[in-house]
Parts: C-alpha cells; sequence; structure tokens
C-alpha cells in the first residue's frame, strides 16, 4: 500500500467551497446545487492525488476536496519530472501557490485565470554546469573561498567533491551552506540550477 502524501501549508489556508448538503455531502461546482452560498474552509494540509498523462505529456494534481486539478508540469519537463517522487510533486506544488496559496487555490476552485507554471527547477546539475554558471556570475572564485573557509570535515569532503564528478543537489547540504555565504536568495539558487541545466555544448 503506497503512504498517503499530502501538501502541507507553512500556515492554515481558507478558501470558500459550495457544499451539497444532504445524505452525502459533496463539493459542488456547477449545475443547479451550484447556487448555495459558499462558506469558508480551513486547511492545514491537502492529500496530494498524482495524475501523469502520457500521451499529453502532462503532470496534474488533485487536492480533495479543492475541485478540478491543478496542471504542475507540461511537455516541456513532463520526461524530467515523471520520475519524481510525491513529496517531490508535494513541493511543486507549494511552489505553484506562491506566497498566497489561498487566492491560487481559490482562483482552482472559482475557474478563474491562474498563474503561469515557473519553470522547473532541477533536483541536481553536475558540478561542471554550476561552475560554469557561477564563471559567467563572476562567482566561482568566491565559491572556491567559501568552501576553503568551511570547517573540518565539511571542507574536505566539499572540496574532493567539488574537484571531483560530483553533482550538487538543490537541497543538498553543500548549496544551502554555500548560498548565504554567497547572499543568494532561494529564487537566485534556483535560476542559477535552471541556467545551468539549460546550458549546451
Amino acid at each position: 500500500m503506497i503512504p498517503q502524501t499530502y501538501v502541507r501549508f507553512p500556515s492554515s489556508i481558507t478558501v470558500d467551497l459550495r457544499v451539497a448538503i444532504g445524505p452525502r455531502p459533496r463539493i459542488i461546482t456547477e449545475g443547479p446545487d451550484a447556487e448555495h452560498d459558499p462558506v469558508p474552509h480551513t486547511f492545514d494540509l491537502l492529500p496530494l492525488v498524482i495524475m501523469l498523462d502520457a500521451q499529453v505529456r502532462e503532470i496534474a494534481v488533485q487536492l480533495p476536496p479543492i475541485p478540478g486539478s491543478l496542471r504542475i508540469y507540461g511537455p516541456e519537463d513532463f520526461a524530467a519530472a515523471a520520475s519524481d517522487l510525491p513529496d517531490d510533486h508535494a513541493e511543486r506544488v507549494l511552489h505553484i501557490l506562491g506566497s498566497d496559496p489561498a487566492s491560487v487555490l481559490q482562483a482552482l476552485i472559482d475557474g478563474s485565470d491562474l498563474p503561469p507554471l515557473p519553470p522547473r527547477v532541477p533536483r541536481e546539475i553536475p558540478n561542471w554546469r554550476a561552475k560554469a554558471v557561477l564563471a559567467t556570475m563572476g562567482q566561482l572564485t568566491v565559491v572556491e573561498a567559501a568552501i576553503q573557509a568551511m570547517p573540518e570535515p565539511e571542507r574536505t569532503i566539499v572540496s574532493l567533491a567539488w574537484g571531483g564528478d560530483a553533482k550538487l543537489a538543490r537541497s543538498g547540504k553543500t548549496v544551502l551552506m554555500l548560498a548565504p555565504m554567497l547572499g543568494l536568495s532561494s529564487a537566485e539558487v534556483d535560476a542559477l540550477f535552471i541556467a545551468a541545466e539549460a546550458i549546451e555544448v
């Protein structure tokens, strides 16, 4: 049995849902029952149901009891994202919902326009790609100095990995340690990873 994955919000969110009352209460979006007044519902988390459509090369999710589905990847990212774990998809949903998840979910409920999908951030990149982007930013020597300034045993471990053919994980310890030392925000690190993956040789 596959354990249920949830999208957990940093703080509670409140959205307005229409509920048809009866022996089997249900969320409604259209039809004669849709005249019911919306009622606020508060959530700390929502279950995640992942839907992969190989024919149209799209990944969408459902977040019961929120009606409708939320597209999280299109054809350009389908191949790379299809093997992601459920927790990776939950993280992607939070990224799409942004700093005001309730308003995006309310737009989904109401059938309003949703914000454009942000680009997929690679889970990891080869060191040479990271070095290439850092060099164009003028930050390569800064990173190498930051590595040498690390305490042991991290300095030796990271130096060996950085000098070899290892890969940098976006949520790995090394990136999380180096980003503040370089003054890079989370969004700037995401952009670095996206730019690194896009390099063509």
